[in-house]
């Protein structure tokens, strides 16, 4: 109609034209129609949807569109798709494609059913036919006997057993061998049928024996407090019991509060007994607590704190306070990064800065001394230079061409065929040459050797020199003494 009125112009107004004429409704968002799009029927349809609908829409991007068509694939199909990471959309399509067919329903097979022929009189047949022309179901349902096949031969456990000690077949009389072919073979026929998927839920688990596990084994004590060192969620402060300065270690990991007993002794203590008392340490033993303190004051940067202690040998630190003490502070901060623990100690808000870490020492004497009268020593260990005890081996060139006998003499006692080096071992009986009293040094006028074999003996005697044959004589007789 337009065409007849006013002809086009350009090619502009005339595809303006189209798109008015046949293009989708002005009013409609196709934005909005893409998000929600979601797979209803077969992936080739649903990608089919969606591309009509994001070539209608501009500015959005690649990675947004990729999001989009896989968050509107059905949940099985999305979530194979999802596990492979696809990082364009044609590649998501051909995996949504592919994961398709897995989750297509086969049809089950079917069986022909074989019925057998007999031979029924004209009556019968009449009556049969008017049944079925009636097509209408039967009143009542056939009842369903369970027949047993007599063609199949069934022996008890005696007879299985005497036949076995016999020798004979289990179906026929003849002898049984690897070679035997049994005349009475029988063919059986199996038929499974799938059954519906039936979710089977798992009966919970019984947790009584793991409480009472835990129940017995709810003191504890961990591997940094029992050996003194400083880990994660330790903080290491430096507090006094009635005026005696001792190392306080805040240890997470550990159920209650200990304290060394050398403490109590040295301060004279009150100890409650506790007998048969096992405490569970972080290298797999038990320690059995030697008492306990109801409630130990213990003044830390200038706050008192009042706690009940167990009495446990440890290393390191003095005091130890475990999670049973920050139960009782109710809400707290602590930043083990920083070494700040935070609380409120009745109406007052208190902030306790942890130790850093330091390297070990020099100790001096009057240090150990100090320990030595406390046994506040648990291990002392040195270190000094010690030569190996085990012999080296020390192998020779065997020929080739040597008798195999011959080299295994030689392999086997190498350290007498060994080139010898060094001075040779001590001896219950040493080498002596016994002098008469009073000898005097002999005399032995100076010869040559001729120039030829020069290079030859100063090679000789450095090797010797390198190997500790031979030293360099401090006797009066000779200039060499040789061994």
């Amino acid at each position: 109609m337009m065409s007849r009125a006013n002809a086009f112009p350009t090619w502009v107004a005339f595809t303006r034209a189209l798109e008015l004429e046949f293009g989708p409704f002005p009013y409609e968002v196709p934005r909005s129609t893409l998000f929600k799009l979601t797979q209803t029927g077969s992936v080739q349809d649903y990608y089919t949807q969606f591309t009509a609908l994001a070539n209608r829409v501009q500015g959005v991007t690649t990675e947004a569109l990729l999001d989009c068509f896989v968050g509107g694939l059905k949940p099985d199909i999305r979530r194979d798709v999802i596990a492979q990471a696809p990082t364009i959309l044609l590649h998501s399509v051909s995996l949504a494609k592919l994961y398709e067919e897995k989750y297509v329903p086969k049809p089950r097979p079917s069986y022909p059913q074989f019925q057998t022929k007999t031979q029924t009189p004209n009556t019968s047949q009449q009556v049969t036919q008017s049944l079925k022309s009636t097509n209408l179901p039967p009143l009542l349902l056939k009842p369903v006997t369970n027949q047993k096949n007599t063609n199949i031969k069934r022996i008890t456990t005696a007879e299985m057993q005497l036949r076995r000690e016999k020798g004979l077949c289990f179906t026929c009389d003849e002898k049984f061998s690897s070679s035997h072919r049994c005349p009475n073979k029988q063919y059986l026929f199996l038929q499974l049928e799938d059954e519906e998927n039936v979710d089977i839920q798992p009966e919970p688990p019984d947790i009584s024996d793991l409480v009472d596990h835990l129940h017995v084994q709810e003191h504890h004590l961990s591997y940094n407090a029992l050996k003194g060192s400083f880990g994660v969620g330790t903080m290491r402060f430096y507090g006094s019991i009635k005026g005696m300065q001792v190392q306080v270690l805040l240890d997470s990991g550990s159920s209650d509060n200990f304290l060394q007993p050398r403490i109590t002794q040295c301060l004279k203590l009150s100890v409650k007994p506790i007998p048969d008392f096992q405490v569970l340490v972080g290298n797999g033993n038990a320690l059995i607590a030697e008492g306990l303190i109801k409630e130990l004051e213990v003044t830390i940067q200038g706050h008192s704190l009042k706690l009940p202690v167990y009495l446990l040998p440890v290393s390191g630190a003095d005091l130890v306070l475990g999670a049973a003490w920050l139960a009782t502070l109710g809400a707290h901060i602590s930043d083990y990064s920083k070494l700040v623990l935070k609380f409120c100690l009745g109406n007052q808000f208190v902030t306790l800065q942890g130790e850093q870490t330091k390297l070990p020492t020099q100790a001096q004497f009057n240090h150990m001394c100090r320990m030595h009268q406390t046994n506040a020593i648990d291990e002392l260990f040195t270190l000094q230079v010690a030569s190996s005890l085990s012999p080296v081996d020390q192998g020779i060139d065997i020929p080739t061409n040597l008798d195999p006998e011959v080299a295994i003499l030689l392999y086997t006692y190498n350290e007498v065929f060994a080139i010898p080096r060094g001075l040779p071992p001590p001896r219950s009986q040493n080498h002596a040459i016994p002098l008469l009293l009073g000898s005097r040094p002999v005399k032995v006028r100076p010869y040559r050797y001729p120039h030829s074999q020069k290079l030859q003996i100063e090679k000789m005697i450095k090797e010797m020199l390198e190997g500790g044959i031979i030293v360099p004589a401090l006797a009066l007789f000779l200039p060499l003494s040789f061994w």
